[in-house]
């Protein structure tokens, strides 16, 4: 038992799960739970959404990093004891929460199932109109007799996150929410919990992290406890300014080496020996510039490779422009992590459009140090690197975009078709605006028009060369229920689902296209003027 834990940190099972040793296993649980043919959403939550290991008494030997941090900044900030902040799964709580339990904090990712990959897919948008199985579990969490016992004995029921831009006092009345924390909370939680445990902190409160709440790197306390993944944080922010997007709006920061191979090894120490380092553009660690800092980048893989024990080295995100720019920094890298054909290394990127009218008016910085003029040269070079390099991009295409016209659907297609050759994944996903955004939302199949399902056809064919062997290469150090569970999803979709999803596909098209398309293509992706607009 931990009769000591006055602060309980937790999140749903979607986002406290080990994901049967892969971490980009996760997004499966962004599918509708009837999504899956083969399998069962029950299913795939039992074969790929693993529970993380624990201790005797229920603690979480690994956990989601952001948890981790809050940990470290209630232990740090001297706020609390080790003893008295407990990180645990949902399913260990009716054994951790007491009547000394003051505060419950959980984590949440995308818990009414409404970002981008969530909506895309299910919801009220996507392909399937259900709830998603990362809302039905929060849902789950948030209705648990644990968390009523917890608040009619005292205890406030805080939550933050990432995801919490999705909830609102509606949603605080709903779930059972005393306080919603939006923004960075390294600073803010351990004053937020010290207001509620000397009983000065008025419920319900939306609370947003203030300018002078936000950490500089060196404020980022370092990890006490294994994260799931291996995942280790090296810089904060972005900085490119995507009018859409609120990382690249965020001020970018990067933590000392010596914090970052703290969490390494930490890691490590739990048993955590693959690492993957995270950030919203990992090749641009050390500098605030355009363009990576190669020397900086190199020395931060090579004081982590040298580490004893560390194992498999992984990145999360990296920037196309990046890539471009530096492909030396690539290729160092590659020869630091020991890199081939079949242990190459997966990253997750956004391409988003192949228009540079787009890119121009909502995405200007991204093709930095290039102009917006020159982002499908970008995308196409970065690509490039990236084959020549064993690196695998999961890239992300936005449909819906803002101003979003006819020919910069088409664009994008050409530059999709480009990249046929070039080992990788694309999703493409529905625009999720931000609070004030006035652009009309669509559903994914019933608004799409013809050029839509083109684009929609071009990822498929893409998807479908490449989908078999990334699967087979990523999951082979995976579980083997997981193995077992991802194998019948790729057998299912490259074999039966293929060719009915293309005729889908063709047959919407077919149906939509105007009868003048052939004589009006050139004009649709090059209108005279349109792309000076």
């Amino acid at each position: 038992m931990a009769p000591k834990a006055k602060v309980v940190l937790t999140a749903d099972s979607t986002v406290m799960s080990s994901y049967g040793n892969k971490l980009f296993y996760g997004f499966l649980s962004t599918a509708p739970k009837r999504a899956f043919k083969i399998l069962s959403a029950d299913r795939i939550m039992r074969a790929i959404l693993k529970k993380v290991p624990t201790d005797a008494e229920g603690r979480a030997k690994i956990a989601p990093q952001g948890l981790r941090r809050i940990e470290s900044a209630l232990v740090g900030s001297g706020m609390l004891t080790g003893e008295e902040v407990v990180v645990a799964p949902a399913e260990y709580l009716s054994m951790i929460v007491t009547g000394l339990t003051k505060v419950i904090g959980i984590a949440v990712i995308d818990p009414l199932g409404q970002g981008p990959s969530s909506s895309t897919f299910g919801g009220n948008y996507g392909v399937i109109h259900e709830e998603t199985i990362n809302a039905a579990q929060f849902r789950n969490l948030m209705g648990s007799d644990v968390l009523r016992w917890a608040r009619r004995n005292g205890a406030k029921v805080v939550v933050g996150g990432p995801g919490v831009w999705q909830l609102g006092a509606n949603d605080m009345g709903e779930f059972g929410i005393d306080v919603l924390i939006d923004g960075e909370a390294d600073l803010l939680f351990p004053k937020v919990v010290k207001s509620i445990m000397d009983g000065e902190l008025q419920t319900p409160a939306i609370i947003k992290t203030a300018f002078n709440h936000i950490p500089d790197a060196g404020q980022i306390y370092p990890l006490i406890g294994g994260t799931i993944g291996g995942l280790v944080e090296i810089s904060r922010g972005c900085g490119r300014g995507c009018s859409f997007c609120m990382p690249t709006l965020r001020k970018i920061r990067h933590r000392p080496m010596e914090d970052i191979v703290a969490d390494v090894k930490t890691n490590i120490r739990f048993g955590m020996n693959d690492i993957c380092l995270h950030a919203e553009d990992v090749l641009r660690y050390g500098t605030t510039k355009m363009i990576p800092d190669t020397e900086k980048v190199v020395s931060l893989f090579k004081a982590i490779v040298e580490i004893p024990n560390a194992g498999v080295l992984s990145v999360s995100h990296t920037a196309l422009a990046s890539i471009a720019s530096s492909p030396q920094t690539v290729s160092r890298v590659s020869d630091l992590a020991g890199l081939d054909k079949h242990n190459w290394m997966g990253f997750q990127t956004g391409i988003e459009t192949g228009s540079t009218r787009i890119m121009q008016n909502l995405m200007k910085m991204k093709p930095a140090p290039f102009k917006p003029s020159e982002w499908p040269h970008v995308v196409e070079t970065a690509f490039a690197i990236c084959a020549e390099n064993h690196w695998v991009p999961a890239a992300t295409l936005l449909v819906n975009l803002p101003g979003e016209a006819e020919c910069d659907v088409l664009q994008t297609i050409d530059l999709i078709d480009n990249l046929y050759d070039y080992r990788s994944l694309m999703v493409p996903l529905l625009y999720v605006p931000l609070g004030g955004d006035t652009t009309k939302p669509m559903r994914v199949l019933e608004d799409a028009k013809y050029y839509h399902f083109e684009l929609y056809r071009s990822i498929w064919k893409h998807d479908m060369r490449w989908l078999r062997e990334i699967a087979h290469d990523y999951g082979k150090n995976s579980s083997l229920p997981a193995r077992l569970a991802i194998s019948a999803i790729v057998n299912f979709t490259t074999g039966l689902a293929d060719s009915k999803v293309l005729a889908y596909l063709d047959g919407c098209i077919e149906k939509l296209r105007p009868k003048d398309d052939a004589a009006l293509s050139f004009s649709r992706r090059n209108p005279k003027g349109y792309m000076n607009a």
